[in-house]
């Protein structure tokens, strides 16, 4: 019993050299064995309620089939031997694997024809341990009822038209998946097919709903990003050496699987970049092929359970055809950092400008709106890890973060902004910036800092009078900063009554902030701060110069102060999840319609 491999085949070292990866990787083809040890036996027999296998068309196509038995649950696969699998399966009509049995059956299977692979894969704990091999037998018990020697192979998916699109339904089992199976084929030429024999492999990329998008387009390329792994690549050097792959997605809620077949190629760096924005790898596969089969798989979610979603999956990504201000955004504008004040030992304001490309626009920001800037130039990528269990997100950061602006920008494009940010333990992004606070005065005026991915967000100050309850949790007050500076902006046109409910574990450094924004406040705009907080020593001296009433309260936000103080104001929310949840809770409990509350994210 040695290893299964000689080396890795050239599709997967022309990738690892491109990736960067061949040093790291080297000598690890050596981990692939020619036997299944005692544990992935076990795995396969005893964990496992379906297993997604890889099969062929008779036009060498691959697809990825799902075998599991016939009441859905675990024990349907057995292993006498370190070399064997038994599956006994019960298919349904559409699956690839069906023209296999029969081609089987018939005696019509080739050597070609006859390689399979498989995962296995246990979606509550995401272990993971793939096969490959050939179908050494198959014995039919009824149309439906199989027992498969070894592993699976193929069926023949309607072939599409090059101007057909996946119909509506497809689209969406696609973009509204968690997890997608990739079955893959490597086939030898003739002279070096002793050291690298032809083989098939199965995979999976998992993410949030959403990660696997479609081209608007032509309705039928699927776009699969590739996240930080284990650097063998060898589902991608199997494409990157066949240029086919076949797409598996199964919904485990309706029991419906979609099958998948196409042209693939994967995209590194650049080619990558300009379809998926800020995505530097993804796999592009045409579809030649489909089938979709309703209530398929006996395997179901339990109703009313949730998912739980892997820590490591990074936010969703558009392609740049979708919508340009989540794919893109403001080409050409780059931003640098300018000047700060610290307003406390981790939270600032800074102030960037924007120096665009000859022709470009300025920014347009209305009150209450967030920016988005990519850093990934700036700070470079992240290093390579595997996995990262202390800092989840960190695995897949792509440097792009969002904040709420907190300057006011009415009245036509703008070059500059300000945001005003909290230090983030541990963070890559905002540690850097507070980093040059520290370290370097005055601060550097030639270094661009940031690219402009876009301008987003709703939660807006209007422009009518405003009669406002606004509610902020710490640096929740940001927008509303904004929103204060717009009126003050305005002078004698501003018209509101606003009460502003502040919560805050550090109600002086709030009130600093909100002093900046409401200098020069017009009397036509009535303001009353509510501050809740348990600090002692709360000085309000220097609000009195703004004309605006604070009031100073201990404690969390009660209940019971939503009854009183919502009355018939429209009400706008800022603040973390918990306290957000909390106060739309009471607000409701108070009477106060949802159409009257709408809640910012918190950036």
């Amino acid at each position: 019993m040695t290893s299964a491999l000689q080396g890795w085949h050239p599709g997967e070292a022309i990738l690892q050299e491109k990736y960067g990866f061949t040093d790291a990787v080297r000598g690890r083809w050596m981990l692939a064995e020619n036997f299944m040890r005692e544990q992935h036996r076990t795995f396969h027999t005893s964990n496992l309620p379906f297993i997604p296998i890889t099969t062929f068309d008779d036009q060498g196509r691959p697809w990825g089939g799902i075998v599991a038995g016939a009441t859905g649950k675990i024990g349907f696969v057995t292993s006498p031997d370190t070399t064997t699998l038994n599956v006994d399966a019960r298919l349904w009509p559409g699956d690839p694997l069906l023209s296999t049995m029969q081609r089987w059956l018939d005696s019509k299977s080739t050597p070609e024809t006859s390689l399979m692979a498989g995962l296995g894969i246990e979606l509550t704990t995401r272990r993971r341990n793939k096969f490959a091999g050939r179908i050494k037998g198959v014995q039919s018990h009824s149309d439906f009822e199989f027992r498969i020697n070894l592993e699976i192979q193929e069926t023949l998916g309607p072939a599409m038209d090059p101007a057909e699109r996946l119909p509506r339904e497809a689209i969406d089992l696609i973009t509204e998946a968690d997890t997608v199976f990739i079955a893959s084929v490597y086939k030898t030429g003739a002279s070096p097919a002793t050291k690298y024999p032809s083989h098939a492999g199965m995979n999976a990329r998992s993410g949030l709903p959403g990660f696997t998008r479609v081209r608007p387009s032509d309705g039928r390329t699927v776009v699969l990003p590739d996240y930080s792994g284990n650097r063998f690549l060898m589902s991608l050097g199997n494409i990157e050496s066949s240029g086919v792959v076949g797409l598996t997605i199964v919904s485990f809620t309706t029991g419906d699987v979609l099958y998948l077949t196409g042209k693939a190629q994967v995209l590194i760096g650049e080619p990558s970049f300009n379809i998926m924005a800020r995505q530097p790898s993804i796999l592009l596969m045409e579809t030649t092929g489909f089938t979709l089969v309703r209530d398929a798989l006996p395997l179901r979610q339990a109703p009313g359970s949730e998912v739980e979603r892997s820590p490591y999956s990074p936010k969703v990504k558009y392609l740049r055809e979708e919508d340009p201000s989540l794919g893109g955004g403001l080409d050409g504008h780059k931003v640098r950092l300018v000047s700060a004040v610290q307003d406390a030992e981790n939270i600032a304001t800074l102030r960037f400008e924007a120096s665009p490309k000859p022709g470009a626009k300025g920014l347009v920001i209305a009150p209450g709106q967030a920016v988005v800037l990519d850093f990934m130039d700036w700070i470079g990528p992240p290093t390579y890890q595997h996995m990262a269990d202390g800092k989840p997100g960190a695995l897949n950061d792509d440097r792009v973060r969002t904040w709420t602006v907190s300057s006011a920008h009415e009245g036509g494009p703008t070059l500059w902004f300000e945001l005003t940010m909290r230090e983030m333990e541990g963070g890559v992004v905002t540690g850097a910036l507070f980093q040059i606070l520290r370290s370097q005065q005055p601060l550097p005026t030639v270094s661009t800092i940031a690219d402009i991915v876009g301008v987003t967000g709703d939660f807006c100050l209007g422009q009518g009078e405003a009669r406002n309850l606004w509610v902020a949790g710490g640096i929740g007050v940001t927008p509303f900063m904004a929103m204060f500076a717009a009126l003050v902006k305005r002078g004698s046109e501003a018209k509101g009554d606003v009460v502003l409910a502040l919560a805050s574990r550090e109600p002086n450094v709030s009130l600093k902030l909100l002093k900046k924004s409401l200098d020069g406040l017009p009397a036509s705009v009535k303001v009353r701060v509510d501050l809740f907080s348990n600090e002692e020593s709360i000085s309000t001296q220097e609000m009195q110069d703004t004309g605006v009433q604070v009031v100073t309260h201990k404690g969390r936000i009660p209940a019971a102060y939503w009854i009183g103080v919502a009355g018939d104001r429209d009400v706008l929310i800022c603040g973390p999840g918990g306290f957000g949840d909390s106060v739309q809770e009471g607000l409701r409990a108070a009477g106060v319609p949802s159409s009257r509350v709408q809640r910012e994210g918190f950036y």
